[in-house]
């Protein structure tokens, strides 16, 4: 009887071999389904008039719309989505490391996302009104952590992406250069207690300095810039709470001054575009404009504002690429300044009705 043991698991096994197999891919597909990836997907995202998030308190009727465009993205993704992605040539899948620059968590860098979206309104104001000529009050707000150096201690000691900071020890620092000026009185190796707001909530942390290239300044070691609250003699408002990073800051521009002035900037037309604007009209490269095309074509834009650099036309070559491989409509223009953008849009012959 011991003999013929062996013989009939056996038997039992072949038996039920199938339903054991199948058994176990079910258990494989739905571990591989609920478990979150750490990855991130890219994909087209929306192309919608800027008009109806700005107000200004100046009533303006477009015959046509200024479209801001944004890439849709989705986070932590199961296996199925990544199937998917991989498989639609509109989308792209990158790790989460390269999709957030490295930054600490995921956290951190939501949190980095929202402060380039509240500072692309304070520079598309500041860029408006001073393309206007009318005065507009900017305050200092605090120092923005946007990316920590490979030598720094500070996020092995608690600082992240996205954190600003108002005070170290007990000087207040709004500025970057209050900062620095504090920061290069102390030697490589001083603690300092530096405290702020990351996000809603408030924090405090001890970081040891480190000396930094090229000129052995005495820093914490991070990129930087000053926060600023730019309050405008006009009431206006934004409404772009469910969106995140600096792109749409052109289009907010553009269409301040439009609202401001009472011209119709349109001509009758559907133009879509992008890029981040700064305090002086100088418009910045962005990324993912091939999905912002996908969805400006999908609109039925009529143009499409490229950012522009000599130095760097990475945008333009990408958007022009992507124009002839899916053979869409918009056409394209480059625009490095704020001016170049108006001045495009104000010699447009108006659309016919």
């Amino acid at each position: 009887m011991l003999t013929k043991e062996p013989a009939k698991r056996l038997s039992w096994l072949r038996r039920y071999r199938t339903t054991i197999l199948i058994f176990v891919l079910t258990l494989l597909f739905v571990y591989a389904f609920l478990k979150p990836w750490p990855y991130m997907i890219y994909k087209p995202g929306t192309a919608e008039p800027v008009h109806p998030r700005v107000e200004t308190g100046h009533k303006l009727d477009e015959k046509g719309a200024l479209l801001f465009t944004t890439v849709s993205t989705q986070s932590n993704p199961n296996i199925i989505d990544i199937i998917y992605a991989k498989l639609n040539k509109h989308m792209e899948i990158k790790s989460e490391e390269v999709a957030t620059g490295g930054a600490t968590n995921l956290s951190a860098y939501r949190n980095l996302l929202s402060w380039m979206r509240d500072s692309s309104e304070a520079n598309a104001l500041l860029a408006a009104y001073t393309a206007m000529d009318k005065t507009i009050d900017v305050q200092p707000q605090g120092v923005i952590v946007k990316a920590l150096l490979p030598d720094s201690k500070a996020r092995a000691s608690g600082l992240q992406e996205g954190d600003i900071i108002t005070r170290v020890d007990e000087q207040e620092t709004l500025t970057s250069k209050a900062l620095s000026e504090y920061l290069t009185s102390k030697k490589p190796g001083d603690q300092v207690t530096v405290s702020g707001t990351r996000g809603e909530e408030k924090f405090e942390t001890k970081i040891p300095l480190i000396s930094m290239a090229p000129d052995n300044r005495t820093g914490i070691g991070f990129q930087n810039e000053t926060v600023l609250k730019v309050t405008p003699p006009d009431p206006v408002k934004f409404d772009f709470a469910d969106t995140g990073g600096p792109s749409a800051g052109l289009m907010m521009t553009l269409e301040i001054i439009a609202q401001l002035t009472g011209e119709d900037l349109t001509r009758g037309y559907r133009i879509a575009g992008t890029g981040t604007i700064s305090g002086d009209g100088t418009v910045g490269l962005i990324g993912g404009i091939n999905y912002k095309l996908l969805a400006a074509d999908r609109e039925k834009a009529d143009y499409f504002l490229v950012p522009y650099s000599e130095q760097n036309d990475s945008n333009w070559t990408l958007a022009e690429q992507t124009v002839e491989k899916f053979n869409l409509k918009p056409k394209l223009v480059k625009v490095s300044t704020l001016q170049e953008a108006v001045d495009f849009l104000k010699q447009l012959t108006p659309k016919p009705a």
